[in-house]
C-alpha cells in the first residue's frame, strides 16, 4: 500500500511539473499572436503613401484597404474591373459617413479610373461600429494603382499604392 501511495504521488508530481513547464511558452505564443493581430494605426496624411493592410486614421474613422483583385466585367472581359475589399471602423464619438465615391483611383500613367457599377461600399457608421465591403473600378491594366481617399467630415486625405496580384 505504501509503495502504491508513493508511486501515485510521484506520477502526480511529474504531471504537475510537465504541465508547469508547458504554460510559459503557450502564454508567450498567445502574446506574440495578439501583437501580430494588432497592427499600428497611423494618422492620415498626404505626405506618405500607404499600402494594402495599413490602418489609416481620419480623425477617428479608421480605413483599411485589405485586398485588391481583378474581375471580369458584365461583357466577360477579364481583368477589366478592380475590386478593393475594405474595412472602415468608427472610433469617434459621432456617426461618420464613408463612401467609395470619395475615392479617386489613378493608374500608373495618371489616368483617373471610373467607378464600376456594383455594390460599392457606402453608409453612415455609428460610433464604435465598423463596416466591411468593396469598391469596384474600371481598370485598363496599367497598374500599380494609386487610391486617394478624402474624408468628407475632416477634409483629411491619404493615398495608397495598390498592386493587384
Amino acid at each position: 500500500m505504501k509503495k502504491l501511495a508513493i508511486g501515485l504521488v510521484a506520477v502526480i508530481g511529474l504531471t504537475s511539473a510537465l504541465t508547469g513547464c508547458g504554460n510559459p511558452s503557450s502564454e508567450k505564443d498567445q502574446t506574440e499572436t495578439k501583437q501580430v493581430a494588432q497592427q499600428e494605426t497611423v494618422k492620415a496624411t498626404d505626405q506618405k503613401t500607404f499600402k494594402l493592410g495599413d490602418h489609416v486614421d481620419f480623425l477617428g474613422l479608421i480605413v483599411t484597404f485589405e485586398k485588391a483583385t481583378y474581375l471580369e466585367n458584365d461583357k466577360g472581359v477579364k481583368n477589366s474591373v478592380m475590386k478593393i475589399d475594405m474595412k472602415v471602423e468608427n472610433k469617434s464619438a459621432a456617426s461618420r459617413g464613408f463612401t467609395t465615391i470619395d475615392m479617386e483611383i489613378k493608374d500608373s500613367k495618371g489616368k483617373k479610373l471610373a467607378i464600376y457599377p456594383g455594390e460599392n461600399l457606402g453608409e453612415k457608421i455609428k460610433p464604435g461600429k465598423s463596416i466591411s465591403g468593396s469598391g469596384y473600378f474600371t481598370v485598363n491594366g496599367n497598374g500599380p494603382y494609386t487610391i486617394t481617399y478624402k474624408d468628407q467630415d475632416s477634409d483629411k486625405k491619404a493615398s495608397w499604392k495598390v498592386e493587384v496580384k
